[in-house]
């Protein structure tokens, strides 16, 4: 006698238990249970899960097909989508990753499932955070990448327009770092950390008068702040 299948939603047991292994870091436990469910219904949730447990393992060619059959079955899943996409950005691949996400705004715009502020929060903080890991470690033309994507789903995180323009600066494009200080002076008025990296620009630039300017007013807005300190020392 022919074994009667499992409707889908009888996998959400199962499904949680592998979520639950790759967040303890069994890899292997998570993809045997998302294989095992794959057998017997294609569903995108798991194909995403299993692209996670591949990603996490470092199996970045078995997580981008995951990702990908997840989007074949529902073109519009934007966790997937999104997975996709910081996968691609953390492979260096910033072409295929802007590509996704300029997919991702286009369908929030169209009002199918359209992006809520939560979500735009949460998908820009992602985004900045793969911007502090490539600018830590000196790769500024991607750290730019995944700032300025940042941004642009999150225009009034002030952190993170500041972390954009010193990238910018790091990178070689003082000129264009600046016009991004300029823009943002009004919304800075309290923020120390933005004026002091405006000083260095100004400074980059040859211009000590403005970049002391700049680290005058950083301390003004933190008056313990040990890099304006420094830095005015130089002027």
């Amino acid at each position: 006698m022919k074994a009667v299948k499992k409707a889908p939603s009888e996998y959400q047991g199962q499904i949680q238990i592998g979520k639950d292994f790759i967040r303890a870091g069994e890899y292997k436990k998570a993809e045997k249970i998302f294989l095992e469910i794959l057998k017997e219904h294609k569903l995108a949730d798991v194909y995403n899960h299993l692209g996670l447990t591949y990603a996490e393992s470092g199996d970045f060619k078995a997580a981008e097909f995951s990702f990908q059959k997840a989007l074949k079955i529902n073109p519009n899943y934007m966790e997937a989508a999104l997975n996709l996409s910081v996968l691609y950005n953390n492979l260096g691949f910033q072409k295929k990753s802007k590509e996704i996400y300029a997919k991702l705004k286009a369908y929030g715009k169209a009002g199918r499932g359209a992006m809520d502020p939560l979500l735009m929060s949460k998908i820009a903080n992602l985004y900045a955070e793969i911007g502090n890991l490539y600018s830590g470690v000196g790769e500024y033309k991607a750290a730019v990448g995944a700032y300025e994507s940042a941004v642009d789903l999150c225009p009034d995180y002030l952190d993170v327009q500041t972390k954009l323009a010193t990238s910018l600066r790091e990178l070689g494009k003082k000129d264009k770092a600046l016009e991004v200080f300029r823009k943002l002076k009004r919304k800075a008025s309290n923020y120390a950390p933005f004026w002091v990296s405006l000083g260095v620009t100004h400074y980059a630039l040859n211009q000590p008068k403005e970049a002391k300017k700049a680290w005058s007013k950083a301390l003004k807005i933190e008056p313990s702040n040990p890099s304006a300190k420094a830095y005015l020392k130089l002027v």
